[in-house]
């Protein structure tokens, strides 16, 4: 049970690093709630889908899967950037649905190497899906929180400040894969 916690933080830390950097946009309380439902659920069906697919499969398409996230979330990044250069001063509506379901689809690729992993090891896959998505959510709902708090403390600039926060932990799944 302590090695499934440990997997389950593991694999949770991609949903905090991303949420810190989305909670210093400007979200509805119902945004925040589909990111954080989003992030549990992609993380916790993505191991299932795993072990469905099987080993042979996710060998073949493991080298991208692993540099998927990384430039997706490099790109919206950069998008989140554009849109508060061009909105600077204006009150916009928040409408970007693609950081509800895109970004925590896009990170949790990688949870269906370790799902085929689990299953191949003999892991209970039903309690190592609750726990992943468990962890997944309430670790997005901190990084949000975190993010929010860090923009109050310092407003000037919040959304081109969660641009460059996102780019910067793409950048940081690259290193850390180098290393």
């Amino acid at each position: 049970m302590v090695t499934l916690l440990l997997l389950g933080f593991a694999l949770s830390l991609d949903s905090f690093r991303v949420s810190v950097g989305l909670g210093t946009l400007k979200l509805s309380r119902l945004r925040q709630f589909q990111i954080v439902i989003a992030f549990g659920l992609c993380d916790a069906i993505a191991p299932l889908i795993g072990l469905l697919i099987g080993k042979s499969l996710l060998e073949y398409i493991g080298p991208w899967v692993e540099h998927l996230g990384p430039l997706l979330l490099c790109a919206y990044g950069i998008y989140v950037i554009y849109i508060a250069r061009r909105y600077a001063g204006k009150e916009e509506a928040e409408t970007d649905r693609w950081m509800v379901l895109g970004l925590p689809l896009s990170l949790s690729l990688d949870n269906l190497v370790a799902g085929a992993s689990l299953g191949m090891i003999g892991f209970p896959i039903l309690l190592s899906v609750a726990i992943i998505g468990t962890m997944s959510a309430l670790f997005a709902f901190v990084g949000l929180r975190l993010g929010k708090t860090a923009v109050n403390l310092f407003p000037v600039g919040a959304e081109m400040i969660g641009g460059v926060v996102l780019i910067c932990i793409a950048i940081s799944f690259v290193v850390q894969d180098l290393f």
